[in-house]
């Protein structure tokens, strides 16, 4: 039984983790979104505050963009560990 339970618990730990992954893709998929709005304003609009505006939104898609990415990796460590668990156990859950 207790057995059963542990792999319960890896298969859970690693569905949060993908789902994470999942959370930080569309952060990156809205930095790039961020991004093309703010090439969008600079291209069509030429007033400073226009140009302004625009460099805030490319700045901000690219904080953006390098935020999910870190997280990104310290999720991969963490499905690594899991992995590692899931060798020990015998257990070919996921993939690497």
């Amino acid at each position: 039984m207790v057995h059963k339970e542990h792999k319960q618990t890896i298969l859970l730990e690693e569905q949060t983790i993908l789902s994470r992954e999942r959370t930080m893709q569309t952060y990156m998929s809205t930095g790039l979104a961020f991004i093309g709005v703010g090439l969008v304003v600079m291209r069509f609009f030429t007033e400073e505050i226009y140009i302004f505006i625009g460099t805030v939104l490319i700045l901000t898609g690219f904080w953006q963009i390098y935020q999910a990415y870190s997280r990104f990796l310290k999720y991969r460590q963490i499905v690594r560990k899991i992995r590692r668990e899931e060798k020990k156990l015998g257990y070919e859950i996921g993939e690497d």
